[in-house]
């Protein structure tokens, strides 16, 4: 029977009865002040066991449930010879390799911070592009351009793109950060594809005003809770041509980008609106912004305990959903935002509890996760590249519902689900 399955409470352990396979928590020590990456770990050798020693613990706390083995007897302690001292450049080893793991997680905060900081900015623009558009300003066109302009070099250069789950600054209306939501997702399968830099251009300019035409219909319908009357769904079902309409006479936007606009609710089966088409006679540009459009409106429902997880809204659109996009574009999509999308609560091999803020689709399995430690104060959380510390893997995904209450308050699951890029991301080395 493993310890796991004894269900023992943890206890407190004295650090000469260790030994590899046991799996400790280590009190009363900051994460600067003991050379390991974590504060709790599984044992591996007799040298990490030494290094303990040298602390000067004492006592460490023993976590049964996540061991191999029991920690030894007090008369097995006493029998084994020590293992040899780790020399002074073994234990500056792991400090060093330490040192450079703080240094990468700062790093990464700050290029985050900096994401966060053009994100906002971002939403700024597309509400005011609105508010051009919405009055019929040609100067809308050239702005928007240059909006996405921003964009795509960052799926154009020869580096990895990498996908930020950002969070919402104040209370943007959903329209905005919606637009760049789908924007932004586009362009990322846009570039999967291999569009040219000019399809690229067309396919953001489609996907940042493919709801335009909403501005037109009442916000009472729009925010309505449960279901629409019938007259208020055929409402809701004309903004994509009211949205075309609004368009088309600025002569400046691209003229592909128009059906972009009016075709992004059409469905591979025939189901969708306004004009119901199919197939291939559906725009290949707004059939990647269908894809784009359906799954934040997944993740991001008028009433967020209604919304999915991102987990969640890309497996209904595969099991339930996948006969109504493009099959191989809706693959590729669920590729590019890997098998743990930001914004998945997840638990790593090692029992620790985080949620995935960023993913690299040539990274899949090795996302970026923000971790939960009760030891670090949550302004300072670690942010771990999955793809650095190999040693680690996801063992599973976690309902938010299903966390401790402190946990919960400590990660902060997104109630709305918002990514952006980060157009200068270094490019990882080859492995």
């Amino acid at each position: 029977m493993s310890m796991a399955e004894l269900s023992i409470p943890e206890y407190r352990v004295p650090v000469d009865r260790l030994c590899p396979g046991v799996y400790i928590r280590l009190e009363h020590l900051a994460w600067f002040e003991h050379p390991f990456l974590f504060n709790s770990f599984k044992i591996k050798d007799e040298q990490q066991i030494e290094v303990l020693k040298r602390l000067d613990l004492g006592e460490v706390v023993c976590v049964p449930e996540k061991s191999d083995r029991a920690p030894l007897e007090p008369e097995e302690a006493a029998g084994i010879a020590p293992a040899p001292a780790p020399s002074e450049q073994s234990v500056e080893d792991l400090w060093r390799v330490k040192r450079e793991r703080a240094r990468l997680l700062a790093e990464k905060k700050r290029r985050i911070a900096e994401c966060e900081a053009r994100y906002a900015s971002a939403v700024q623009d597309v509400t005011e592009l609105m508010r051009l558009v919405l009055a019929g300003k040609p100067q809308a066109v050239p702005q928007a351009i240059r909006l996405i302009e921003s964009l795509t070099p960052s799926f154009l250069a020869d580096r990895e793109s990498t996908l930020h789950l950002m969070t919402l600054q104040g209370q943007a209306e959903r329209l905005y950060f919606h637009a760049l939501n789908v924007a932004v997702l586009s362009l990322m399968v846009g570039h999967e594809v291999g569009l040219t830099e000019r399809e690229l251009l067309y396919l953001g300019a489609g996907a940042l005003f493919h709801d335009v035409g909403k501005v037109q219909i009442e916000k009472r319908i729009l925010k309505k809770p449960g279901a629409l009357t019938r007259a208020e769904q055929a409402m809701i079902q004309r903004h994509p041509e009211l949205g075309r309409d609004m368009v088309a006479p600025i002569r400046e936007f691209p003229r592909p980008a128009l059906e972009v606009i009016v075709q992004h609710h059409e469905r591979m089966d025939g189901t969708g609106y306004p004009r119901g088409l199919a197939g291939e006679a559906i725009d290949r540009l707004a059939r990647i912004t269908a894809i784009a459009d359906a799954y934040d409106n997944h993740c991001n429902r008028p009433d967020p305990a209604d919304s999915y997880t991102p987990y969640q809204a890309l497996s209904h659109m595969f099991s339930r959903e996948q006969s109504r996009f493009d099959r191989e574009l809706l693959s590729l999509f669920i590729r590019c935002l890997g098998v743990y999308p930001p914004g998945t609560v997840i638990q790593l091999s090692n029992g620790a509890i985080g949620m995935v803020v960023s993913v690299n689709p040539q990274c899949q399995l090795y996302p970026s996760v923000v971790v939960y430690d009760p030891e670090i104060p949550k302004k300072e959380a670690l942010v771990i590249d999955l793809s650095e510390e190999r040693e680690l893997t996801i063992d599973k995904s976690i309902r938010p519902a299903q966390l401790p209450r402190d946990i919960y308050d400590y990660l902060n699951p997104r109630t709305r689900i918002s990514y952006f890029v980060e157009p200068d991301a270094p490019r990882r080395p080859e492995r």
